[in-house]
């Protein structure tokens, strides 16, 4: 069986991005930022949502649980 990577969520602010990984990371969820649109489009980093958070697909609904959850506890 193979593990899909799929899009969790894109961020046009990285330090955003950063934090919301840590959240992923610190509850034992494999994850990663991937920049490339960044490095691809650096000025319009803004319009492409340039930093997207990549976990694997049978997860996607745990981290989305998890971050959810946090937004209501902050």
């Amino acid at each position: 069986m193979e593990d899909k990577i799929v899009t969790l969520g894109s961020y046009i602010d990285f330090m955003a991005a950063e934090i919301d990984l840590g959240k992923l990371q610190t509850a034992g969820i494999s994850s990663y930022i991937d920049e490339n649109a960044a490095g691809i489009y650096p000025l319009n980093t803004n319009d492409l949502g340039a930093y997207k958070i990549k976990v694997f697909e049978r997860d996607l609904e745990k981290c989305r649980k998890l971050l959810a959850q946090d937004m209501h506890t902050e």
